[in-house]
């Protein structure tokens, strides 16, 4: 069972933003992060709460968050007892969200926290999610191919609108996220949840750094079993959710 450090705040309180941050590995960037996103929101004058997952890392993260914790109320560390991947941690947070909006973010300071005032005007718009799309034209070739084959996947069999790109930087609507969280399919990828609930999409240009810290655990193996899981979950497999145990063996061969 996955354990939350602290205690629910009075029931009567829902913020306005809550930020769901999966988190493995990231104690050289989780201060700054935090940080910078408390700065950012405050700035705007919301009331907000910061859901990290800790997705069972092997460094100091849970230890870095814990005493952040400490200090500011509206710090919550999901600790979970099992690595299940970054996508089942982000559902994990959505799960445990209050607030009006949610965003998601990454945990290696690629994505600017002070982009989200942009991605919160554009949902407010009317938008159920809004992606924040950043120019990764310096990313590594498999990396581009591999997001290009996904995207395929998600326009051809998931009817996304040609038009939208999608990505882990995003703002969704609490009727969305309820309906995230419901969902029983067994491999959890946001996106294609999101994508069989609505086609009510926005993107709008944020920017990106280069990680400082560690190294993406993307590989083209990695890359590759995603698309072969989407295929199978979301694609041939959509809308059944008892599996044949021998293809789930093939599937989940080197899942992290």
């Amino acid at each position: 069972m996955d354990n939350e450090v602290k205690l629910d705040q009075a029931a009567a309180w829902e913020p306005e933003v809550s930020i769901v941050i999966p988190v493995y590995n990231s104690a050289q960037s989780i201060s700054e992060l935090i940080s910078r996103l408390s700065a950012t929101l405050a700035e705007q004058r919301l009331s907000f709460e910061l859901i990290l997952v800790d997705d069972c890392s092997v460094d100091d993260s849970r230890a870095v968050i814990r005493e952040l914790a400490t200090r500011d109320e509206r710090i919550i560390l999901i600790a979970r007892d099992h690595n299940a991947g970054q996508q089942a941690a982000i559902k994990t947070g959505l799960g445990r969200s209050r607030g009006r909006w949610v965003v998601t973010i990454d945990d290696d300071l690629e994505q600017q926290p002070e982009d989200i005032p942009l991605l919160l005007d554009q949902i407010k718009s009317g938008f159920d999610v809004v992606y924040g799309i950043p120019d990764r034209s310096g990313y590594p070739f498999y990396r581009q191919s591999g997001s290009k084959l996904v995207d395929l996947f998600f326009t051809l069999i998931l009817k996304k609108p040609k038009s939208i790109r999608v990505g882990s930087f995003r703002v969704l609507n609490r009727k969305i996220v309820d309906q995230i969280v419901e969902d029983q399919t067994p491999f959890v990828y946001i996106t294609a949840i999101t994508l069989r609930l609505t086609k009510n999409i926005g993107n709008v240009k944020v920017a990106y750094q280069p990680r400082r810290y560690g190294k993406s655990n993307y590989t083209v193996k990695k890359l590759s079993l995603l698309f072969l899981r989407l295929f199978y979950y979301y694609g041939i497999n959509r809308g059944h959710h008892t599996t044949n145990t021998e293809t789930d063996k093939i599937i989940n061969k080197g899942r992290k």
